[in-house]
């Protein structure tokens, strides 16, 4: 038994590799590693795909662990690699949510909240609306095609078993925070513009006649505005969820495949 677990040691090594930067990326893009998927479904989901690519690499050479440290170190570098990869894209839907929570209390419907299981949190509502939907667009546009291609890309690059992590991963995460900002404030800003004139007039319509009840005129009038307007900018909402995501996608692929 011995003898046959020292034969295979180095696909064995191979392929726990495999599974760290694998496990990386599921637990963390939005689509595999939401709550709401079983932790089953995200295991299996993760095993198979480090068994496709283990075979791709099953004669690979990797430096061996001499001691349980080794191993560790060596399964932490691939973990950040795919965590690396997942985050790139939560970091882009959590503008949206910012996005949805300046909608909510700008219309005055910040009360209502929602249960968000990806934050194991509540929410507000229009947070959690723009959160779904940006999901759907990342699968219509296919995201998820995207973050496997990239994964398979950093195997090509960086085999399992690196000695260090690229440079620049600071800067990448930077910059992609700033996408995410300007994602969520070209999302959210023709709502935002609406309710701020429909705010603007109601003030004005206060102004010329007192006796008006503008809190309940107001709270009825801009969420009528903000569901019309936000119905409207679906398309310009999808158009930037799709060109932000691509951008940072291919941006933090460049930064884990550089000097590979």
């Amino acid at each position: 038994m011995n003898s046959l677990l020292q034969l295979y040691f180095d696909q064995f090594v191979v392929f726990t590799l495999v599974l760290t930067r694998v496990s990386g990326l599921v637990l963390t893009a939005p689509l595999f590693g939401t709550r709401s998927v079983p932790i089953r479904v995200r295991g299996l989901l993760a095993v198979a795909l480090a068994m496709i690519v283990t075979s791709l690499y099953w004669e690979h050479e990797v430096p061996l662990p001499h001691n349980l440290v080794d191993m560790t170190l060596m399964m932490a570098r691939e973990g950040v690699l795919g965590l690396l990869l997942g985050m790139s894209v939560l970091i882009l839907f959590s503008g949206l949510q910012v996005a949805g929570q300046l909608i909510g209390q700008m219309s005055g419907m910040s009360l209502a909240d929602a249960f968000d299981p990806t934050l194991a949190q509540t929410v507000p509502l229009f947070a959690r609306l723009l959160d779904s939907m940006a999901l759907s667009f990342f699968i219509a546009i296919g995201g998820h095609r995207l973050l496997i291609k990239a994964l398979l890309e950093t195997f090509r690059w960086r085999p399992p078993g690196v000695h260090e992590l690229p440079a620049g991963i600071v800067v990448a995460l930077t910059d992609i925070v700033h996408q995410s900002f300007v994602m969520g404030i070209r999302a959210g800003a023709p709502v935002m513009v609406a309710l701020l004139m429909s705010i603007l007039v109601l003030g004005l319509i206060s102004r010329t006649l007192p006796q008006l009840n503008v809190i309940a005129v107001g709270f009825s009038l801009n969420s009528m505005i903000m569901l019309v307007t936000l119905a409207i900018s679906l398309g310009a909402i999808a158009w930037v969820m799709q060109e932000r995501a691509e951008l940072a996608i291919e941006r933090m692929t460049e930064i884990l495949t550089a000097g590979g």
